[in-house]
């Protein structure tokens, strides 16, 4: 958890992600048991790795677990749900609740995808 109280991740489309070792320990959870949500654990350490919405063509990777030459964030969205007296910098943009930026954004890696949802490589 960061120190405003979210979580950093970044957002890949799932046919440029492939898990190259460590694939066989990883475990789901998922919030109920036909959630279309699952969290990927890492069982040797339970340390999460990535969110995958099974229904979508992308997957939120926690920030800490990518190497440091990733680009910086660009945005904060959900803002509206941060806790009692958090103040944001104003070194990025913050939404309330998704923009509309990112949904176009996301909608288009969508379209480039032929408006598939390949499974992640390497992951169970």
């Amino acid at each position: 958890m960061a120190e405003d109280g979210g979580t950093d991740y970044v957002l890949y489309r799932k046919d440029r992600v492939r898990c190259v070792q460590g694939g066989d320990l990883l475990e789901e959870r998922r919030p109920k048991p036909d959630s279309p949500t699952r969290r990927m654990y890492a069982r040797c350490c339970n340390t999460a790795m990535f969110l995958d919405f099974t229904k979508g063509h992308w997957l939120a990777i926690y920030r800490p677990r990518l190497p440091g030459d990733i680009p910086p964030a660009s945005m904060r969205m959900m803002t509206a749900d941060r806790p009692d007296g958090v103040i944001f910098p104003d070194d990025m943009a913050n939404h309330s609740g998704f923009s509309g930026k990112f949904l176009l954004k996301l909608l288009g890696a969508w379209v480039a995808m032929g408006f598939r949802r390949p499974a992640v490589e390497g992951v169970p």
